[in-house]
């Protein structure tokens, strides 16, 4: 992982977008560092900004997700996380569906399926009989990712 993208919410409210006031919070291991802190105000921004080539992985308790012990993880992967309080809202997936199916409409369905250069969109969950801190989330995947990759 080298770059961590937050959308909106109390950073917006608290400190007008300057993610680097918000960093000391979060800087236990001198991650800053080693780390590239991107902000973006709305859903859209960031969508906007995806790299090229990507796929982004929802981490949330969604229908049709995939088990998080039962997922490759894509070499070019970017993960978002929902909040803690609220998940990914109804209207940020459909927003977010939307986005992919624009994205991919003009690409051949031959290329959509596993093609490393084509941009992707897949939903994985943590089985948990109960929400995960969003930190506590990160850490799991983050671990599970890196193993996974270390050992194929």
């Amino acid at each position: 992982m080298n770059t961590i993208f937050v959308i909106g919410g109390f950073i917006e409210e608290k400190y007008k977008g300057n993610i680097h006031k918000f960093s000391h919070q979060m800087n236990t291991q001198d991650g800053v560092s080693n780390v590239t802190l991107l902000y973006f105000p709305e859903l859209s921004d960031f969508l906007n900004h995806l790299p090229a080539q990507t796929t982004l992985v929802l981490i949330e308790q969604l229908d049709g997700a995939k088990t998080l012990k039962n997922y490759n993880h894509p070499n070019n992967a970017t993960y978002l996380f929902g909040r803690e309080t609220t998940g990914i809202e109804k209207h940020q997936l459909t927003t977010i569906e939307h986005y992919f199916e624009q994205l991919n409409a003009s690409v051949p369905p031959e290329y959509l399926e596993g093609h490393k250069k084509t941009a992707h969109l897949h939903k994985i969950k943590i089985d948990t009989p109960q929400s995960l801190n969003v930190g506590v989330c990160a850490s799991i995947l983050m671990y599970d990712a890196r193993n996974r990759h270390a050992s194929g």
